[in-house]
């Protein structure tokens, strides 16, 4: 298992959440996230919340796994919540 992964099993499991992950990434405070018995979408949340909670969502054939695209999705969900 990646590290990042691990990261991502730890984070959800302190939330009470132990679905198995397919891909996950994190950029700043947010996780993206697809999970195995949903791979059509990657949830998005924030990582400071103290419990889980899908933010928004998106479908994965439109997902990037990059940081210029991470990034450009941190700042559209940052406009929306400002």
């Amino acid at each position: 298992m990646s590290k990042i992964k691990k990261q991502c099993t730890q984070y959800l499991g302190n939330r009470g959440v132990d679905t198995e992950i397919k891909r996950c990434a994190k950029y700043n405070n947010l996780w993206f996230i697809v999970f195995k018995n949903y791979p059509k979408d990657v949830e998005i949340s924030f990582s400071n919340n103290s419990h889980y909670e899908c933010y928004t969502d998106m479908p994965i054939d439109k997902m990037k796994w990059n940081k210029n695209h991470l990034k450009t999705i941190e700042e559209r969900i940052l406009k929306e919540c400002n």
